[in-house]
């Protein structure tokens, strides 16, 4: 070719090229030059792991470790076991540990995550990486949005509820017909005095409760201090309702107090009573009972009700009780801690988690009919955990109480309101008063 059509073609092929698609031999292609995208990145981190339950290594693996590593095999994931005054929060942040995502209980992740400034705004992070709230049980949403002032600090993990254990044997032995999904407290409390029984030397009382989801879950969601007072709450009527229907009316019976004083020197009978010595027909409690005592439930013939109501409040039952899953201000990657409590609350894992028997936070009916249908009691009345509609969960005041728990300043009372020893408006007073004493006595520090 002559020089001078070198020379003519040569603009030509420089603007053919610079218009190409193909990018030259040596040069990086537009693509690969541009930042990575950190919602599609998949580069190596470590992920830090803590709560203030004391759950065991090999139980945080099991419900979530192995899982987590599965599906992001690049993340080398780290857990924290609370070893009270080793590691507790106050040792972790004064030697300097970074924690990355941070889990707990409805009940404790204020005090942990907020209470030791560990809290992170997740919403914008929730937007880029497109989780979207409404697939939550919403009262459990709106709680958190409530607890940060519309800032969103963590998201429903997994869920609790209180619905009512039952030992179909005590019930065949007595010929008292199975209690039923939708009965009210009234017919409970008929059912369970029908099971106070004395029979062949034996002692059997109809009914036992945890106290502090008496308070802490009510079906009327009343908090132990009224936010819009930062005042004690007891001293609202319900109360007396709720501590009346849920307790009194069924542990006064004679009966059951003689059964209190033989198995438990007058104190409140525990769970053991109900899986172990068999002699409580029914127990109220959520769905970690079966999960944390298989094996002495496995030798059971029992069920599950759904919990019962108040015709003043028809289909609601106790307030959701979940476990919140946050990432920290301390973050080193909150692209990848966002990422994977993604993956722990997709359909994907809460399906597999629900099938084992554990309550999902989520409203997918897929999932929620799942829920113990891998487990070893599969067949049992599982809907009973979402037969009702959630309570909206009472949010509390903020105001500091001192050394003051308000709830345990009522729930320390219920024993003496059942033996008699003390009565139950004098109960609510004196709790009342405790509670106001607490706020004050904080005020002037």
């Amino acid at each position: 070719m002559k020089k001078w059509m070198l020379m003519i073609l040569a603009p030509a092929l420089l603007l053919t090229s610079a218009c190409s698609s193909e990018p030259a031999a040596n040069e990086p292609s537009r693509e690969t030059a541009k930042p990575p995208n950190p919602v599609e990145d998949n580069s190596p981190a470590e992920l830090v792991f803590y709560s203030v339950t004391r759950d065991s290594e090999e139980a945080f693996n099991e419900r979530y470790g192995d899982a987590i590593r599965k599906n992001f095999p690049n993340y080398s994931i780290k857990y924290i076991q609370r070893v009270p005054k080793s590691t507790d929060l106050e040792q972790l942040i004064a030697s300097n540990q970074r924690i990355d995502i941070i889990w707990d209980s409805r009940g404790s992740f204020p005090g942990s995550t907020i209470g030791h400034d560990l809290q992170l705004d997740m919403t914008e992070l929730l937007k880029k990486h497109e989780v979207d709230l409404s697939r939550f049980e919403q009262s459990q949403v709106n709680y958190m949005k409530k607890l940060g002032n519309g800032a969103i600090y963590g998201l429903p993990l997994e869920n609790s509820t209180n619905i009512i254990f039952y030992n179909k044997d005590l019930f065949d032995k007595f010929g008292v017909d199975y209690p039923k999904d939708g009965i009210t407290w009234e017919e409970l409390q008929k059912i369970s005095n029908q099971l106070n029984v004395e029979s062949d030397g034996e002692v059997y009382t109809g009914y036992l409760r945890g106290i502090n989801s008496l308070v802490n879950q009510n079906s009327f969601s009343l908090p132990t201090v009224d936010p819009a007072t930062n005042r004690s709450s007891y001293g609202n009527p319900t109360w007396k309702k709720i501590i009346e229907s849920e307790l009194v009316s069924m542990l006064k019976n004679p009966v059951a107090q003689k059964a209190m004083q033989q198995y438990n020197k007058g104190k409140f009978l525990g769970l053991n009573h109900f899986y172990k010595e068999k002699v409580v027909a029914m127990y109220v409690g959520g769905p970690l009972v079966p999960i944390l005592y298989g094996k002495e439930m496995s030798q059971m013939n029992w069920d599950m009700v759904a919990l019962p109501t108040y015709s003043e409040k028809p289909g609601i039952g106790s307030q959701a009780y979940p476990i919140y899953i946050g990432i920290t201000n301390q973050a080193a990657n909150k692209d990848a801690a966002m990422k994977v409590i993604k993956y722990l609350v997709s359909d994907e894992f809460q399906l597999q988690h629900s099938k084992k028997g554990n309550m999902t936070s989520l409203v997918n009916p897929e999932i929620t009919k799942a829920m113990g249908s891998e487990s070893q009691f599969k067949g049992k009345n599982y809907g009973a955990f979402f037969y009702n509609k959630f309570a909206e969960i009472a949010q509390e005041s903020d105001v500091s109480t001192g050394d003051v728990e308000p709830m345990y300043k009522l729930t320390d009372k219920l024993l003496p309101i059942v033996n008699g020893s003390i009565d139950i408006n004098s109960a609510l007073r004196t709790a009342e008063e405790e509670v106001n004493k607490g706020i004050d006595s904080a005020a002037k520090k």
